[in-house]
This record gives C-alpha cells, structure tokens and sequence, in this order.
C-alpha cells in the first residue's frame, strides 16, 4: 500500500453555544484551546487528538449529513482512552460535575462509561486491560 493514516486528527462537534461548549470539554475532559476561528470553529485537545467545535445553526452546519431513518449509518460517538487510575478518577470527576454517566460496563478487554455533553453529543472514555 502507498497510502496509509497514521491517526485521527479531529472530530467536528456541532454545538449551540460555542464559547460554553469550549468551556465544558476543557473543564470536563481537559481539553486545552490550541486555535480559533473567527467565529468557528473552536479547536481543542489533548495528545494527538483534537476536536473541532462548529455552530449547529452556523454556516458551515449544511456540511453536517445526518443517517436517514432507513439507514443506521453514521458516525456514533466519540471514545476517549485513559488508564485504570484516569477511569476511576473519571467517574469521580463526573459525579463532582453532576454529569451523569452509564457504565462502567465490562467489554471483556476493556471497560467503558458513556455520557454526553449539554448538546446531547455522545462520549464515552474507556480504559484497556
């Protein structure tokens, strides 16, 4: 092969408000500011990974597809990796937020709890075995 990824860059998120949301990913994921656009979007991250924050009424909302009701393509959710210690202390984190959270579910290789964020966006962060 000639071609091939070396990992995911960012994920765009469509959000209502984009200074709030900006505010939540950084005080609940950790995520750090690293550009703005003027207006969108809104870039944050962590490690190598990035998300890309765009108005859900904005101009560049008409790139968005969404799956239709017949079909149950389409992106899901988002999937944030940490360690045992980062699991545990997710959850704790959470909970101080008063973000409620499904899990920790047992995937066998790996456990996982599963949230959104105020736009209904899904996440979920996992842990490996």
């Amino acid at each position: 092969m000639s071609f091939s990824v070396q990992q995911i860059d960012h994920v765009e998120v469509f959000v209502r408000d984009l200074d709030a949301a900006a505010k939540w990913y950084c005080d609940v994921l950790g995520l750090t500011l690293i550009h703005r656009w003027n207006p969108e979007p809104i870039f944050l991250g962590v490690g190598g990974t990035a998300l890309a924050l765009f108005l859900s009424s904005g101009p560049n909302r008409a790139r968005r597809t969404e799956p239709s009701a017949e079909s149950a393509t389409g992106w899901h959710r988002v999937a944030w990796r940490t360690t045992k210690d980062g699991f545990d202390a997710a959850q704790r984190h959470l909970k101080d937020r008063g973000i409620a959270f499904r899990g920790p579910i047992d995937h066998d290789i790996a456990w996982s709890i599963y949230f959104t964020d105020p736009d209904g966006n899904p996440l979920e962060i996992t842990y490996y075995l």
